[in-house]
């Protein structure tokens, strides 16, 4: 059995879950489409603190770098090469908030975006967040394909990015922190030199 063909297996397998009942339906869309905003809550708790401010700024621009960096190009190098496929089953006219719903699918955003979060939050020793981040991805990414949103591969790719997405931030922690603490270090001079009562 070929790769492709234990990848269409599979997918059409998950959707089977959720084809012939609405109440399925509604609760993989709401999964697929709604657990990825744990994440501004994550940072929003993280950026609150402030012993954490400059780890949720890293995750905040790691995040869109492998988001909006790596996974964008990654899915335009493929489709103007090869063309890809199309997502396998969701009707046009699907949108979400902050996601885009291109047609095409590969590899899947959230996926990567989940994948990179988990690692980043584990690798940070925030490791409760991490499990949470861990089970969502799976919903998560279970559901997508359940919905009709992604191919099984689509996930896979999308995790294959997230982790290479992590490898980045590891390799640039040094540098990204020393630029989170001197900007926020900065931040907090200049709260200090205003005038009190002010």
């Amino acid at each position: 059995m070929s790769l492709l063909t234990l990848d269409q297996n599979l997918t059409e397998s998950l959707y089977r879950l959720t084809r012939d009942s609405s109440a399925n339906q509604h609760l993989a869309y709401v999964i697929a489409t709604y657990l990825i905003y744990l994440l501004p809550i994550v940072l929003l708790v993280l950026f609150w603190r402030q012993q954490t401010r400059v780890e949720s700024a890293k995750l905040f621009v790691m995040t869109l770098v492998t988001w909006q960096g790596l996974n964008k190009l990654l899915g335009d190098f493929l489709y103007g090469h090869y063309g890809f496929r199309d997502r396998p089953f969701a009707s046009h006219g699907l949108s979400e908030l902050l996601f885009e719903q291109p047609q095409k699918a590969f590899p899947s955003d959230h996926a990567a975006v989940f994948m990179f979060v988990t690692l980043a939050l584990y690798y940070y020793g925030h490791k409760k967040w991490a499990a949470v981040f861990l089970v969502a991805m799976i919903l998560s990414s279970v559901a997508r394909v359940a919905i009709g949103f992604h191919w099984a591969g689509d996930i896979v790719g999308g995790w294959a990015v997230g982790a290479i997405g992590f490898g980045l931030m590891v390799w640039l922690d040094p540098a990204l922190q020393k630029i989170g603490d001197w900007f926020f270090g900065l931040f907090n001079r200049s709260k200090q030199n205003e005038p009190r009562g002010a």
